[in-house]
């Protein structure tokens, strides 16, 4: 009956390793060889609901009390679990599983300092490598939460060089047609068309988290950046950026709700100013597994050209997961929203906006870690341009990939190519781009 132990739940847990060291026992009765059949299938409710009526009676006996630990709390009910795989370990108190079982518990009931504690007397067991690697994530997970719990002051700078076929994002057609002007061709500034040029760009930024209290956060930074174009300096641009909120957490749920601005700028003057309140609800599945919904709300003006000001706002939903032991991470989102116009008489400056965006990381080593990101994005503008005398449709796809590699601790270069393609209804505004760069990062 081997084949039928609960392997399966805990490849979603665990990568499906401990549980391998008790999948030898031969269950002795229909109760738990049905309950081990429902865990196997990843129906925990089902068998914990199946095991909780025999707990008066069946208490005390380690091959019971294990599936009830095990069922218990991937039912959503850590402190049942532990009472269950308590008696366990009273009896068995080599029975490494469970001590590795009741560590998870500990963990979702936030008691991370006995967490720990048994997770590192599960290891100490004779185990399978894999079955040690998923006990070193749990472990590296407990640090994470504990560093959460104190201040943090982390900065970094970096600086990036590379080749831009496209500083300023413009067209490649040096000839357009004007409809309201009777279709009349007219040959385009060449600085108002597609300028390719190599740059360097400077960065630096502060982060800090400040526990106000054990779920409770202060989360905050400043960043800015600067692109030097090495011919094109009338297409330099600048960021700055500045965030502050806080971040609650209850149990598997994060909660965060930040204030944010940015300031752009263009050829060092204020182009457009942007301030908002982004906020995010993020839910762990699983140690490998979780799902975020976010949502934003900003306002954005244009200094020089305030006939352009706008509000935005999008909301969205996206997921990641961790595949172990391959190294690979997997994400992807959804998106869509608004940003319209504030002035009367301009709808085609506002437009609906909808989007997609997935990707994943692969680490082969520790110092290696190469990655992909695709995205696409639909946008549909409010009114016709007037001198185009057509409603503008855009459809942007971008790609990027590259490597990140630390060749020290707090050193990380970046070699990567990221592409463009905006496909417009209106060819003023249709162009590709594509940016090959190498950035060197150091944190601190």
């Amino acid at each position: 009956m081997a084949g039928n132990c609960i392997g399966s739940t805990w490849r979603a847990r665990l990568a499906g390793v401990i549980l391998s060291l008790v999948c030898t026992a031969a269950w002795a009765d229909a109760v738990t060889e049905q309950a081990s059949q429902l865990l196997a299938a990843r129906d925990a409710r089902g068998a914990f609901a199946l095991l909780s009526p025999h707990e008066p009676q069946r208490a005390g006996d380690p091959a019971f009390d294990f599936l009830l630990g095990v069922a218990a709390l991937d039912a959503g009910q850590p402190t049942r679990a532990i009472f269950a795989l308590e008696r366990v370990l009273e009896a068995r108190p080599d029975h490494a599983a469970a001590r590795a079982v009741i560590a998870r518990a500990y963990l979702a009931v936030g008691e991370t300092d006995t967490s720990r504690r048994e997770f590192t007397a599960a290891r100490q067991a004779p185990l399978p490598p894999e079955a040690t690697a998923g006990i070193d994530r749990y472990l590296d997970a407990i640090s994470r939460i504990e560093a959460s719990r104190t201040f943090q002051l982390r900065t970094f700078v970096e600086a990036r060089v590379g080749r831009d076929s496209n500083v300023n994002s413009a067209t490649g057609t040096a000839q357009i047609a004007i409809p309201a002007l009777g279709g009349l061709v007219v040959t385009l500034d060449p600085q108002g068309t597609r300028r390719p040029d190599t740059f360097g760009s400077l960065a630096g930024g502060v982060n800090v988290r400040a526990p106000l209290r054990a779920d409770l956060a202060f989360v905050g930074g400043v960043s800015a950046t600067q692109v030097m174009n090495r011919r094109e300096d009338r297409f330099d641009t600048g960021n700055l950026d500045g965030s502050a909120g806080l971040s609650w957490t209850r149990g598997r749920d994060t909660f965060g709700l930040a204030l944010q601005a940015n300031r752009f700028l263009l050829d060092g003057s204020r182009f457009r100013d942007a301030t908002g309140l982004v906020g995010q609800w993020q839910h762990d599945y699983s140690a490998t597994t979780q799902v975020t919904l976010f949502g934003q709300l900003a306002r954005l003006s244009y200094p020089s050209q305030s006939i352009r000001d706008a509000d935005r706002g999008v909301v969205g939903v996206g997921a990641a997961h961790a595949f172990r032991p391959a190294g690979l991470v997997a994400y992807g989102s959804l998106y869509a929203g608004r940003e319209d116009e504030r002035a009367g008489g301009v709808p085609h400056l506002g437009h609906s906006l909808a989007g997609a965006r997935a990707g994943a990381q692969w680490s082969p080593g520790a110092a290696h870690t190469l990655f992909v990101d695709a995205g696409f994005e639909q946008r549909r503008h409010g009114g016709p341009e007037p001198f185009f005398l057509d409603t503008r449709r855009d459809e942007q796809y971008s790609l990027t990939a590259g490597l990140h590699y630390v060749p020290a601790r707090d050193w990380r270069i970046t070699p990567q190519v990221a592409l463009t393609r905006n496909h417009s209804s209106i060819t003023l505004f249709d162009f590709s781009r594509s940016v090959a760069s190498v950035a060197l990062r150091r944190e601190f």
